[in-house]
């Protein structure tokens, strides 16, 4: 008797399990279809591709690294010698920046970009940027104060090469060791006149 109730039990089991598995079975089915159809690539001008480890990707991380260690020149190589440089609305040539950007190294030890984000947008008009987020740090040669500050900069690619740039971060940081360190060359010429 115990073992046709075992037996009942089992077979009743399996007639519900066999069901839903069918059940389970199909709606995952269902799902993966219509996820699939869901899918829709946006042709809009403004939409497009991303892509974190193409070449252009490459050259700006090289391009940042460059800039830490007060190498920026290597920017000549990638920048089209007439582009348009800015830092917020501040308007700099190919030289400028170039230049600009290796003053840093005079004010700075320490110089880093931590956790870079840098991407490169593929949109569908043709334009192509690179983007890149960081969180700049560096500790001021004259004071030995520690600062840091976050940046995100544009690089739009023409031709591959870099006909401009747009960096946006506070740069009060800078400004206030610029004027520290020509007040300190100030008074080292005039140690040096006396």
């Amino acid at each position: 008797m115990l073992l046709n109730h075992i037996f009942f039990i089992n077979s009743k089991k399996s007639k519900i399990k066999q069901p839903m598995k069918k059940i389970i079975y199909y709606l995952a089915i269902g799902a993966l279809i219509s996820c699939n159809k869901s899918i829709k690539i946006d042709t809009a001008p403004l939409s497009g591709t991303i892509n974190q480890s193409d070449e252009k990707t490459k050259i700006v991380e090289k391009l940042g690294q460059a800039y830490t260690k007060g190498t920026f020149e290597l920017a000549n190589e990638y920048f089209t010698p007439d582009g348009v440089h800015m830092v917020n609305d501040e308007i700099y040539s190919t030289e400028e920046i170039i230049k600009g950007y290796n003053f840093h190294s005079l004010l700075f030890d320490e110089l880093k970009h931590n956790d870079p984000d840098i991407t490169t947008m593929f949109y569908n008009n043709g334009n192509i940027f690179t983007n890149q987020w960081a969180h700049w740090s560096g500790v001021s040669k004259i004071t030995g104060k520690f600062h840091e500050l976050d940046f995100y900069c544009s690089w739009k690619w023409e031709n591959n090469k870099i006909v401009g740039t747009h960096c946006y971060f506070d740069t009060r940081i800078i400004e206030e060791e610029s004027k520290l360190f020509q007040q300190k060359m100030s008074a080292d010429e005039k140690t040096t006149e006396q």
